[in-house]
């Protein structure tokens, strides 16, 4: 017989999950149950009704193709295939549930199998009471039928076993997708160039277990039913990280994976004793802090006292990553032995990088340098994401003059190679003043918050909406604020202290009404109206600070991290950003106005910080007085935010195509 047959036919193969599928159908499982527990479109009804189906049909087939090859001549297979289950499972079988079988009796009373049928039966009835007694026992009739069910059964069962023996294939690693899962899957992974077994399970370990971020319409329950399907046919190993949350393994993957001189990430890369920095070139020979012996550890000190913030540290890291990753692979030089020649090549790099059509002298190829945004442990990560624009080359250049000026007043490098080289200019405002809501969209977001049903999360975007629009903080100052940030002033007003960009301290002075919307939120959260007794109170045993102050921003229902459940957990920035996108997107589909809806559809937290000073500036406020509330450095800054000018150049231009009079 050959064990291999369905690998020589085209389409769709016939797997041993497919036969425990039929099993569970012959004894009476539910469809949801079914898909449940063999396919991976988990309770879709329609698509476990339509792969039993296809199971049957394949099984009939595939029962006449053997009964033709082998000369089978008891009765036919397709024939018991097409036997309904309900056959099989008549009432009757149900009134005997509590009874043995005539198949157990006959092990019981007549093993060597002496009795006819008709003289089992009759002993069967001695023994479980008369049948012309009403109540007390079964008809023969229906004992024969029942008998004949649990026949057919047994048949049915043995087929199923040669045919599962004669057909049923495991999946192999080069086998095509859409010859194992439902279409409507291999669909959906095809256009993200998924076209065998080996394929998708590549990508779910270089991606981890947020694989499917970016294919599209193909979320976080169907990409869990693939992943098991995967681990119960056991094709290729799936890692770790593909079955785990990043964040439960964050903290052990720098360990678990092997240090090489890659493309990686800085923690990952393996540097020889002259790449590292021991003997660098520009080596000054008086450091101020000893503990520096290579160029990991001086980016390290560097990070330490600039990165305060983690933001600003993940910047700052970013840039002397890539400026590292650069020097070493490219040139073959330590950081601690760049020239100005190598520093003005970089600069060449970044605009190469930024324009797809600029000559490539570099040994790696644009596509190794620049890529989507992946977790720093995923084989997919690059250095640089998304657009290179001009502005992210000001930056870049300026963080590493600050970065190499820093280890030559420190005394680790002698010479700051950086100094001859220009720092590009910028084109454009830093500051997209038109990113603000104008009153036709904030109109429609704050109409849509008050269709929400009052409770918690009805306070807390009502608080949070108002709160940004009226205080124009960004989103990590939102995240950070807590009840020790609230104060009372001598007019018996509330303001918000806090430390802001740049380590400056800020006040903030918060509105009546918004301070009402914090009251209506705390109560809500249990903590009743008076301000004192939140002050009283502290965080969660289980939160990330035992006794911190309790966070004014709280986290709800899913947004929740499994790993600390509890009240009053702050709320993180992607629950934040996730939230308020949410909000933004139904009130957009309220809108008439197709621009509107659009622009509205892009908002984001930041857009709240600009809509806050457009309506300050707007209304009259002075500059000076919107640049202490939004702790810009530079007046210039606020300044953006004016449209006198622009209404001015509108008021011209409308003019010259006004009908005279």
């Amino acid at each position: 017989m050959r064990a291999d047959i369905a690998r020589d036919r085209p389409g769709r193969r016939v797997g041993y999950h497919h036969f425990a599928l039929f099993r569970g159908h012959l004894d009476g499982l539910t469809l949801p149950t079914l898909g449940d527990r063999y396919l991976e479109t988990g309770t879709d009804v329609r698509s476990a009704r339509r792969t039993l189906r296809w199971v049957r049909d394949e099984l009939i087939a595939a029962a006449k193709r053997y009964q033709a090859e082998t000369g089978v001549t008891q009765s036919s297979l397709a024939r018991l295939l097409r036997i309904e289950p309900e056959r099989l499972q008549p009432e009757e079988r149900q009134a005997l549930a509590e009874m043995p079988s005539l198949e157990d009796f006959q092990v019981e009373v007549d093993p060597a199998g002496f009795y006819a049928e008709a003289e089992l039966i009759a002993e069967f009835q001695k023994r479980y009471g008369d049948p012309d007694a009403p109540g007390t026992a079964l008809p023969v009739a229906l004992l024969r039928k029942a008998a004949r069910a649990d026949r057919l059964r047994k048949r049915l069962r043995q087929a199923i076993d040669t045919l599962e023996r004669w057909i049923a294939s495991t999946p192999k690693a080069t086998d095509p997708i859409d010859i194992w899962l439902e279409p409507v899957v291999a669909v959906r992974l095809a256009p993200a160039g998924i076209v065998s077994i080996e394929d998708l399970v590549g990508l779910i370990n270089r991606r981890g277990n947020l694989w499917y971020r970016r294919i599209p319409k193909f979320g976080a329950v169907r990409a869990r039913r693939v992943v098991r399907w995967l681990q119960l046919n056991r094709v290729l190993p799936l890692e770790e990280r593909a079955l785990v949350p990043y964040r439960q393994i964050a903290k052990r993957l720098p360990a678990q994976r092997t240090p090489e001189f890659a493309l990686v990430p800085y923690e990952h890369l393996a540097l020889s004793a002259d790449l590292s920095g021991v003997v660098g070139t520009n080596r000054g020979h008086d450091c101020q802090l000893s503990s520096l012996g290579n160029d990991r550890d001086a980016i390290e000190a560097w990070l330490d006292l600039k990165g305060a913030n983690r933001h600003t540290r993940r910047a700052y890291l970013a840039q002397a990553e890539r400026f590292l990753l650069w020097l070493v692979l490219e040139k073959g030089r330590a950081l601690s032995s760049a020239s100005p020649e190598d520093c003005f090549e970089y600069t060449k790099f970044l605009e190469a990088l930024a324009n797809p059509g600029a000559a490539w002298p570099w040994g790696m190829t644009r596509a190794e340098w620049i890529g989507d945004k992946q977790p720093r442990w995923s084989r997919d990560w690059k250095p640089f994401t998304g657009t290179l624009t001009a502005r992210s080359r000001q930056m870049a250049i300026t963080i590493l003059k600050g970065l190499f000026a820093w280890l030559v007043d420190l005394g680790y490098l002698r010479r700051n190679p950086w100094v001859p080289v220009a720092t590009p200019k910028a084109s454009g405002r830093s500051i997209q003043v038109d990113h603000a809501l104008n009153a036709r969209q904030w109109a429609v977001v704050i109409d849509e918050l008050e269709r929400m049903l009052p409770g918690e999360a009805q306070y807390r975007l009502r608080f949070l909406l108002w709160l940004g629009y009226s205080g124009g903080l960004r989103q990590d100052e939102l995240l950070r604020l807590t009840v020790s940030n609230l104060r009372r002033t001598p007019d018996g007003d509330w303001s918000l202290v806090f430390i802001g960009k740049g380590a400056k301290e800020r006040e903030v002075p918060l509105a009546g009404v918004v301070f009402g919307y914090l009251q209506d939120y705390m109560a809500a959260r249990g903590h009743g109206r008076n301000p004192l007794d939140w002050r009283e109170a502290r965080s969660a045993p289980d939160a990330q600070v035992t006794g911190a102050a309790l966070p004014l921003l709280t986290a709800l229902g899913p947004e929740l991290q499994q790993a600390q459940k509890g009240k009053d957990q702050p709320l993180s920035a992607r629950a934040l950003s996730q939230l308020l996108k949410r909000h933004f997107e139904a009130a957009a589909d309220r809108l008439d106005d197709l621009i509107d809806a659009h622009e509205l559809r892009q908002a984001s937290t930041h857009w709240l910080r600009h809509t806050a000073a457009t309506e300050m500036i707007g209304r009259g406020a002075q500059v000076a007085v919107v640049q202490e509330i939004l702790g810009h450095r530079n007046s210039a800054t606020t300044a953006l935010y004016t449209h006198a000018d622009r209404r001015r150049m509108r008021e011209a231009v409308e003019g010259l195509v006004m009908p005279s009079a």
